[in-house]
C-alpha cells in the first residue's frame, strides 16, 4: 500500500516543471522536434522541514518516511496548487542549528506509475 507525504514543509516551496522533448537541427536551419513518451511533463520541489530532533516530534518521523522510501519507492504527494501525485525523494540534506534543532533540505520528483 502505497504512502501518502503529509508532513508539514515551510512556506515557499520551489518547484521545477520541465518537459522531455528530443530536437534535430539540421544543416539548413530546419529543426524538427517531439514530445518523448506519454508523459512528456514532470515537476520536481524542493521542500524544507525545520524541527526539533526527538521523542514525539515530526522530524524523526519525516527522516523515518524518507529512508523508508529508500530512494526508488514512490509515495503521494500533492504540490502547492496542483493535484495529488507520485512522487520520490532519493536522498536529503541535514543542517544542525543547535539544541537539537535541525533543518533538512530534500527534493521529491514526480514519477508515473503504471
Amino acid at each position: 500500500m502505497a504512502e501518502t507525504f503529509n508532513f508539514d514543509v515551510e512556506a515557499g516551496a520551489d518547484g521545477d516543471v520541465t518537459q522531455r522533448t528530443w530536437e534535430n537541427e539540421f544543416g539548413d536551419g530546419l529543426i524538427q522536434a517531439g514530445g518523448v513518451g506519454i508523459n512528456t511533463k514532470s515537476q520536481s520541489w524542493s521542500l524544507v522541514h525545520t524541527g526539533v530532533y526527538g521523542e514525539g516530534e515530526e522530524l524523526p518521523l519525516l527522516l523515518a518516511f524518507l529512508d523508508r522510501h529508500e530512494g526508488y519507492k514512490a509515495f503521494r504527494y500533492t504540490p502547492p496548487g496542483e493535484a495529488q501525485g507520485w512522487y520520490r525523494a532519493n536522498g536529503y540534506k541535514k543542517l544542525a542549528l543547535g539544541a537539537g534543532i535541525y533543518t533538512v533540505t530534500f527534493t521529491v520528483k514526480q514519477v508515473y506509475m503504471p
